[in-house]
């Protein structure tokens, strides 16, 4: 059994920004994990990681780690928050997991997730 690697973007120079997009992929992680989709998202595992450590919240830091991640993955959903298209790290991890020949699947955020994240999403 494997799992499904949840790509989203979090870097922004805004707090509350990458606070919405964490509640996000959260929010998203949980659905999936309801339907019985199991799923890995690096920004529910590492948001409080940076918070309480003080990590960076950069791709460039954290690129190794999900790439590792992508590897073991059955194949790679990207979540179309707004700026997923723009992120260097959801393109990267896209671009990665299609050298691998793994899936890539768009996933629409499920119901109340794109209304609470726009409303503080400049």
């Amino acid at each position: 059994m494997s799992y499904i690697y949840l790509a989203s973007p979090y870097s922004h120079p805004d707090a509350a920004v990458r606070e919405a997009r964490y509640a996000a992929a959260r929010d998203t992680t949980a659905w999936m994990l309801a339907q019985r989709l199991w799923t890995y998202s690096p920004i529910v595992h590492c948001h409080d990681l940076c918070a309480s450590a003080g990590l960076p919240t950069s791709f460039v830091f954290w690129g190794d780690y999900n790439r590792a991640m992508i590897t073991a993955a059955e194949s790679l959903y990207v979540l179309e928050l707004p700026g997923h298209a723009e992120s260097v790290g959801v393109q990267a991890e896209i671009t990665f997991a299609l050298r691998l020949y793994k899936p890539v699947i768009s996933l629409a955020p499920p119901p109340g997730v794109l209304r609470r994240i726009l409303e503080v999403t400049p």
